[in-house]
């Protein structure tokens, strides 16, 4: 759920910080990264669950959100602005 609310507004944050010309460019190299950590996420999560358990494995998963959810509020993200000068 949290991925199809935030997808937009990274998308359009994305598309108003990037120059026309490396748009596609852009889209390739976070869509191959999105990818790719997704896959690595899904063995070590296959790999942490085996070895600690369920419970102990979601309880990771939460606090690695929590902290990823800290980060994002302490950086200038949050407040960033489109400068039409530019």
């Amino acid at each position: 759920m949290a991925a199809g609310l935030e997808n937009a507004n990274e998308m359009a944050y994305r598309q108003v910080v990037t120059p026309t010309r490396l748009q596609g460019r852009t889209n390739a190299t976070l869509r191959s990264a999105n990818r790719s950590a997704a896959v690595a996420g899904a063995l070590l999560g296959g790999v942490v669950a085996s070895t600690w358990g369920y419970r102990p494995s979601l309880w990771l998963a939460v606090a690695v959100f929590a902290a990823a959810a800290l980060v994002v509020l302490a950086s200038p993200a949050r407040t960033a602005r489109y400068d039409d000068a530019a």
